[in-house]
């Protein structure tokens, strides 16, 4: 028994299980997406589009002479027989309205057009446009790109034989993927018949993985 607990199988078993959490957890949450600003990569925490409809409305009048128009002189050659000259007569000084709605595609509006025909001509025209315009508002939100960090400290152990068994210094490199790396410094203490203690200075390293489990 004795045998198997040694310093190799132990160190083997803790690899085993800190190998068993971090690659073969299901619950383990993937990587955010990934965008990048000026060359920088950052991990998209949030991203909506929404979008907005904000409808305008505008009444535009013209008089008919501001119109482009053409005139297209009658043909003098033909002859007219048997004309009616009084209801030509209010036939010409009737006034005519037309109106005409234009539907916008992809429900954007319509735009009403009102003409007013009076001694055969454009007397004015109304345009009445009532349109949708659509705003798209996109908001993404990114997380600070990580960086190294480096951290110093003190560290010591107690017990009831030694009082103070060990006491030390050391420094933590933390990378941009969350390992760290650890580096102390120390000495230990280790009372002898009861009275006299037998400091030995010591030197520790280390390396840590960061567990990522299902919030």
């Amino acid at each position: 028994m004795k045998k198997l607990l040694n310093l190799k199988n132990i160190a083997i078993v803790v690899l085993a299980i800190i190998f068993r959490i971090q690659y073969c957890n299901p619950g383990v949450i993937p990587g955010g997406k990934k965008i990048y600003i000026e060359g920088k990569s950052y991990e998209v925490i949030k991203h909506t589009i929404d979008t907005f409809e904000i409808e305008k409305e505008k009444i535009v009048t013209k008089k008919g002479k501001d119109i482009v128009h053409e005139v297209i002189e009658h043909d003098t050659t033909i002859k007219l027989i048997d004309v009616d000259t009084a209801a030509l007569l209010k036939d010409y000084l009737a006034k005519v309205i037309y109106q005409d709605t234009l539907t916008l595609p992809d429900s954007l509006g319509f735009i009403a057009v009102t003409d007013t025909i009076h001694k055969n001509r454009i007397e004015g025209r109304t345009f009445n446009a009532k349109v949708k315009e659509r705003l798209v508002k996109e908001t993404l939100i990114v997380k600070e790109p990580a960086k190294a960090q480096l951290y110093y400290g003190f560290n010591g152990g107690f017990n009831k034989e030694d009082v103070v068994a060990n006491i030390g210094a050391g420094i933590i490199y933390k990378t941009k993927r969350d390992k760290l790396y650890q580096l102390g410094l120390g000495i230990t203490n280790k009372v002898v018949e009861g009275n006299t203690g037998k400091l030995s200075p010591y030197i520790g390293a280390g390396v840590y993985w960061k567990i990522k489990a299902k919030k």
